[in-house]
């Protein structure tokens, strides 16, 4: 047998690879955030075809780490990997995501519930510091930020009922939601009311259960009449939509467009007091 490297060449070997370990992470980490913000901001629409040969050159990675982060996303719901086709924006159909918000009404009533005169001070605390970054993730247009912590108000009451089983289907339930708003929501136009998760809460520290079931119901019964699905696929330049500049394009459109004055939150003044979220 041949001889050992010495220690020395071993532990530089051992370095070698935790570098380029932790590169590769750090690869796949920005891969996917971009792939994921360009999808919830509108750049990348449903059905949209992400070839691995294209991500490659546009990320400057291998095969290894764009299937890697491929398939993280599929896990997340957020692309479909199809075989013998590749990969694609998911696009969930009108009765998916009528069925999906059905089933979060049912559920999410029965949350609202379960959890009103509850929650402790420092839950309450915790959840209204967490509007408030939702309310300022809307001015300044970040709309990935946004979205994530606006489903994360549900999945923290999902969290607050003690019950992991139901908590874990939520968490399915919310990325495909969210999913669903950003894919088909018109652009730059709430997708339900600003004031919604403040007002629930407001009811769940208040301990009144009725009004909190009802809100709840209200408030994803209202995000769900917002949906616009455009059966017409929009072809896309790939490279241009993962770019830096075309995610400042998608956030200078977001900021122009006015509010859909429909709303229920156009009868609000947009304070620094009031705060609110989308699920």
């Amino acid at each position: 047998m041949g001889a050992r490297p010495p220690r020395t060449a071993r532990s530089l070997n051992r370095q070698k690879m935790q570098m380029l370990d932790t590169d590769a992470a750090g690869d796949e980490a920005d891969m996917q955030r971009r792939v994921a913000d360009a999808i919830y901001e509108h750049r990348l629409p449903p059905g949209t075809k992400l070839p691995e040969a294209e991500l490659c050159r546009i990320f400057d990675v291998t095969r290894g780490v764009v299937r890697k982060v491929l398939g993280r996303l599929a896990a997340e719901q957020i692309v479909d990997l199809i075989p013998n086709r590749g990969a694609f924006v998911a696009k969930p159909s009108v009765a998916e995501t009528r069925d999906v918000f059905e089933l979060r009404r049912i559920l999410e009533a029965g949350i609202a519930r379960r959890v009103a005169g509850r929650l402790d001070r420092q839950a309450i605390d915790r959840l209204r510091a967490q509007i408030a970054e939702e309310r300022d993730a809307k001015r300044r247009g970040d709309t990935p930020k946004y979205i994530r912590l606006a489903g994360k108000f549900h999945l923290d009451l999902a969290h607050a009922t003690g019950n992991a089983t139901l908590e874990q289907h939520m968490k399915r339930l919310v990325a495909q939601t969210s999913l669903m708003l950003a894919l088909y929501d018109v652009p730059a136009i709430d997708a339900c009311s600003f004031h919604e998760h403040l007002e629930i809460l407001d009811a769940l520290d208040a301990g009144d259960h009725a009004r909190a079931e009802q809100l709840m119901e209200d408030h994803l019964d209202g995000c769900e009449r917002q949906l616009r699905l455009d059966d017409e696929p929009r072809r896309v330049d790939l490279s241009e939509a993962l770019s830096v500049s075309g995610a400042a394009a998608a956030s200078a459109a977001h900021e122009s467009v006015p509010r859909n004055p429909g709303r229920r939150d156009a009868r609000a003044v947009d304070s620094d007091s009031t705060a609110g979220g989308e699920p």
